[in-house]
Formats: C-alpha cells, structure tokens, sequence
C-alpha cells in the first residue's frame, strides 16, 4: 500500500512543482539562493524516478515511510507555494493538465510496445480494427490542418497614429482581409498575405472608417500553400458597426489596467458608460505574462467585451506584459508600431501620447538573466517626445485634449532606475500641454496631483495609508491617475481579490462647454467609488480639472 501512495505523492509532486515553473524566480527571490529552485525540481525529479523504480529496488520499510513522510511534507510545501502564487493559477492549471496529458502519452506508447502484444486485447480483431482507424484519422487530420474554421476572438480596433489596427483571431491558419466601404485592406507580409497565422491584423486609415462607420472581417482557412499552387478551405466574415470619437456631446472615455488575467468584473466596469462610450485605455498588466498565443488572446477578450469592435482602444503595455516565452509576438494583438510599444493616436480632437517604461527594475535585476535592455528602449523614448515637440502637432489649434498613457506612473519616482529618465521625461512632456496623465501598476486609486509639492519626499497621508514614504514628485505640470485594483473601495487594508470577482477603474467624462474634465473612480456594480487623496486626506467622489 505504501509503494502506491508514495507512487501517486511523488507524482503529484513532480507534476505540480514543473507546473508552477513561472513563478519559480519566487524560490530564488525569498530565499536569495539562485540554484534553490533547481534543487527542489532535482529533489521532486529524484522522489518521482525512486517511486517509479521502487519495484525493482530492496527497499525496506522503514526507509519506504521516510520517503513518503518527506513527499507528504514536500507536498504542503508545495501547496505553500501554491497558494502564494495563486494569481498565476490560469497558468499552473494549464500547465498541470499539459503534463498530464503527455505522462498519460508516453504510458499509453509505453503500454503498446511491452504490454499491448502480450494481453487478450491485442488479439481482438474489433479493438485493433477501431485502434487503427482512430489514429489514421488523426494522423490524416493532424496532416492536412483539417479543422472547423471560425473566429474565435471577435475584432478590437486599436487607434493608433493616424491608423485603426483591427485585431482578430481565428482557429485555423488564415488569411485576413478588412473591407471598409469599397476598399478592401489585407493583412500582408513584404507583399503578399500572410496564412500561417491564426492572429490578423490589418491596418486601415482611420479617416475612411469614421466615415464608414462600419467594416466587415473576413478570413479564408488555407489549406495548402505550397511555392506554386494552393488549397484554399472555407471562409468565415462578419460586419461590425463603428462609432467613430464625437466631441459635440462631450467625451467619456473609461481606464483598466492590472486585471492579471482576469476579465469578468473588469468588463463590466468598463461598461460604466454603456453605449456613450468614447473610447477604451487598457493601462497594461491585463496579463502575468505570456506563455502563448492564449495568453495574449485574454486582451482581445477584454477589450472586445466593453468594447463589441465597435469603440477605438488604446492599449500600454504594462511591466508583467513584458515577461514570457511568447511576450515577444505582444504587438501583433494589441496597438504597436513597429514592434514597439510608445505611439501617438489622434482621435477627432483628442491627441494622445503612449509610453512604454519597460520593465520595473533596473536591467541588471536578476529576474532578468541578462537580456533586458529596456535603458536604451527608454532613452529611444526620450527622442520620440523631443521628435513630436519639434513637430509642433500637438499645439494644433483643432485639439480639445490631450492625454497621455504610461503604465507605469511617469510623475512619481520611487526608484532610482527611474530617477534620471524620469526627470528627462518631464520637462518634455510639459510642453506638450497634456490635460491628464493615466497610468496603472500600483494596484490602487491615486490622483498624484499638481498640488503635491515636488522634488521633495512625501508620505501618503495617515487617512490613507499611515507614515508611508512614496517618493517624490517630478516637476510635472499635470496630474497623472492610478486606474485600477481588484477591489470595490480604495482602502490598501483590503486586500485585493485574488479572483478578480470584483474590480474598479477610471471613468471620465469631459465637458468642453464647461471646459471641465471629470475623474471618477468606479467599480464592477456601477458605483461611483469615493478616495482619499494620497497627499492631503480629503474624500474625493470625483476630481475635477480645468481644461484652460
């Protein structure tokens, strides 16, 4: 009995430790011992392979219940961890299942090589009959790419430039192409379609398609595509409504950053608005990281569902968006130019600036092994604002407002890899006389206004938060918004929920009659939640900033 329960905690052991491989960084970051998290998957390898071969081993028992004592403490330690890590748990159950799935392969080949021939079923005519069409069935399927053709996350339109790149996916590999009025826009590479994808992105100029104020998608599932014929299978379309930015009744425009996976409560926040929405800012951190095509999916899934393809999005990039072994195909799913994350967007009258910090600590930090290089990625950055001052567009007398986005917050230095560019940003973006400043990345509900003094430290009021430095202020001439926390209130005594059941955002609404924009937090049941100012303790219900 011993040898089978010792079998099945080993396995359990193994299985879960290699699935929760993305936060093993969290081992080395407790404990400051880089090789630990190694010996624990050599520790939990060696206990799996001993129970495999126990068998064939004359191993007493005491020594037998010594090593199941140890799985079972092993496995507490692990559940530990576990629930440390529990918002990565999308990824520890995937993952899990995954290795599963190829423990159950490798015994079923291991069954049909040393056990099939000699059990009563290999002689069974009916069972070898059935065996032998099923795996020629998906040996002909997995050959030929046959599978039902659908699209499977319904279009985003993300403005970005001058441009709409609108977003889709589809399960087969296919081509994409975007109708918009009489002209037809396709997903190309260096001249022709691509096809070996199941993610499109085709770019229209934005003025056609506020004037459309409709586009149709349609992708055809390619077959076959060889280098002189092809088999092209079905096609799928479908049309969607456009409801270009209109400043005659105003703008309202909603912000979402930090959901890490979890949409549900995030969209029906971001619905505050309802069918007088404007536009949509995904702040960044939408996801832990990105493992695989699936992962960068969940933004299609969040934006499309406040947003039905029929609103423009402004996506940042947040820090953990940065992290994964598919995080570098990002930019196809979201709005970017040229594989990079900092942009300008014009919508009507709204320009709007996008930055990108990078990750969230130096370059050299050791979750980064050597391949982060985001100093330069900014400094490029640094150019990019100076470029557009030169331009003189952003003094365009036609502009009623101007917003910027940054995942991380750009007025507030609490670190010193950020203190230089920070400072070299400010003074830059002063000029670019910007109304308001979104960002995400704190996990909380924070106007860092232009009342704060700057360049000095400050502490976060005692009706916030008791006796906490923050940092300093830069000496920037606007006020720049923390979006978001997975929480119906503001106060950090309550903790986040884990589940993302619950959630709150930045609603906006500016008035030009009045010259008047309106901040005001709200959460996933439609109320208008009151905060506390970071740096004078007064309850806000909604700030107010002049747009002279």
């Amino acid at each position: 009995m011993k040898k089978y329960l010792f079998l099945g905690v080993s396995l359990f052991n193994f299985t879960l430790y290699v699935s929760m491989r993305s936060i093993w960084s969290g081992i080395e970051g407790m404990f400051g011992i880089h090789i630990l998290q190694f010996i624990f998957l050599f520790i939990v390898t060696a206990l799996f392979l001993l129970a495999l071969i126990q068998n064939h081993l004359k191993m007493n028992k005491i020594i037998q219940s010594i090593l199941l004592g140890f799985s079972i403490f092993l496995t507490i330690a692990l559940f530990y961890m576990f629930y440390l890590g529990i918002d990565s748990l999308r990824y520890f159950v995937r993952a899990f299942i995954d290795l599963l799935f190829v423990m159950l392969v490798a015994y079923f080949a291991y069954f049909m090589i040393f056990k099939f021939p000699s059990c009563k079923l290999s002689k069974n005519r009916l069972y070898k009959r059935i065996l032998f069409s099923v795996f020629s069935l998906l040996l002909f399927v997995i050959t030929f790419d046959l599978d039902f053709h659908f699209i499977t996350n319904k279009p985003v339109v993300y403005a970005v430039e001058d441009t709409y790149q609108i977003v889709w996916t589809t399960s087969t590999h296919a081509t994409a192409q975007v109708m918009v009025g009489d002209t037809t826009y396709y997903d190309l590479y260096a001249g022709s379609e691509r096809s070996e994808t199941t993610i499109h992105k085709v770019v229209v100029p934005m003025a056609e398609l506020d004037e459309a104020k409709s586009y149709k998608i349609s992708s055809t599932h390619v077959l076959y595509r060889g280098p002189y014929s092809g088999i092209l299978g079905g096609r799928v379309e479908a049309t969607f409504n456009f409801k270009p930015v209109d400043l005659t009744d105003g703008l309202n425009y909603y912000t979402i950053s930090d959901t890490h996976t979890r949409n549900q409560a995030a969209i029906k926040a971001g619905s505050y608005f309802g069918d007088d929405l404007d536009f949509l800012i995904l702040a960044g951190d939408i996801m832990n990281h990105i493992e695989n095509a699936e992962d960068a999916e969940v933004i299609l899934a969040l934006a499309y569902g406040v947003t039905k393809g029929e609103r423009p999005v402004i996506y940042a990039r947040g820090n953990h968006e940065v992290k994964g072994t598919y995080a570098n195909q990002l930019h196809r799913y979201v709005g970017s130019v040229d594989e990079k994350f900092f942009y300008t967007f014009q919508l009507n009258h709204v320009y709007g600036i996008v930055l990108d910090l990078g990750e969230d600590h130096d370059d050299s930090w050791w979750e980064y092994y050597n391949t982060a290089y985001y100093t330069q990625y900014r400094n490029d950055q640094t150019g990019f604002i100076q470029d557009i001052i030169d331009s003189n567009v952003f003094l365009d007398p036609s502009i009623e407002y101007r917003i910027g986005v940054c995942h991380i917050p750009v007025v507030l230095v609490e670190d010193d890899y950020l203190d230089a560019i920070l400072n070299e940003w400010t003074p830059l973006l002063n000029q670019l006389n910007l109304n308001v400043m979104i960002s995400g990345h704190k996990h909380q509900l924070l106007a860092f206004t232009t009342n704060i003094p700057t360049g000095v430290e400050f502490s976060y009021h005692e009706n916030y938060r008791s006796n906490t430095v923050v940092g300093y202020r830069t000496n920037a001439n606007f006020t720049n918004f923390i979006a978001s926390r997975r929480s119906l209130i503001q106060s950090p005594s309550t903790k986040e929920n884990l589940f993302g059941r619950v959630f709150t955002g930045l609603a906006t609404s500016v008035s030009f009659t009045s010259r008047i924009a309106s901040f005001q937090f709200t959460n996933s049941q439609g109320e208008i939640v009151s905060v506390i100012d970071p740096y004078d303790g007064t309850l806000h219900s909604s700030y107010e900033i002049s747009l002279d």
